[in-house]
């Protein structure tokens, strides 16, 4: 049987593929709940003021201390460094992921290096749309893809 992208796929394949893209709507719809949250916690606790752990108010160190985190930053790129992918990831399952963001590209995989891929988008704007919505994805329940942007 052939696809629209002209590979031939067999049928457990196939099934595979379509698992894959059952669990990424129901991560979207999780994601879209948790942002919906989000929000109407922020509106709430923006009224009242921050607060910490025992119910005062935060010092602005206690704030930075919570907002820098143990990965580290590289600025916008329009290649994204997936990590974390299971061994047996494909490039397609990665073109599923991946291809229903805009500007999506090419997945690039490293044969020597099992569980990391490049993917490539048109722009930095559009890399960082699927980053943001994929990050922690989990292809599998060990294994949540860490996505950050490639190092120019």
């Amino acid at each position: 049987m052939k696809n629209q992208c002209g590979y031939n796929m067999q049928k457990p394949s196939l099934i595979a593929l379509l698992k894959l893209m059952v669990l990424m709507t129901r991560k979207r719809r999780m994601m879209k709940k948790a942002d919906k949250k989000k929000h109407t916690e922020e509106a709430t606790g923006a009224a009242n003021g921050p607060r910490g752990a025992n119910g005062g108010p935060t010092t602005a160190a206690a704030r930075q201390g919570k907002a820098g985190g143990a990965q580290e930053t590289t600025e916008p790129n329009n290649i994204l460094f997936i990590q974390n992918l299971p061994h047996e990831t494909t490039s397609m399952m990665l073109e599923v992921l991946f291809n229903q963001y805009p500007g999506f590209r090419e997945v690039r995989m490293i044969e020597a290096k099992p569980g990391i891929a490049f993917v490539e988008f048109e722009d930095d704007g559009q890399s960082s749309v699927a980053m943001q919505a994929l990050q922690g994805f989990k292809i599998t329940p060990q294994n949540p893809m860490a996505v950050t942007y490639a190092k120019k």
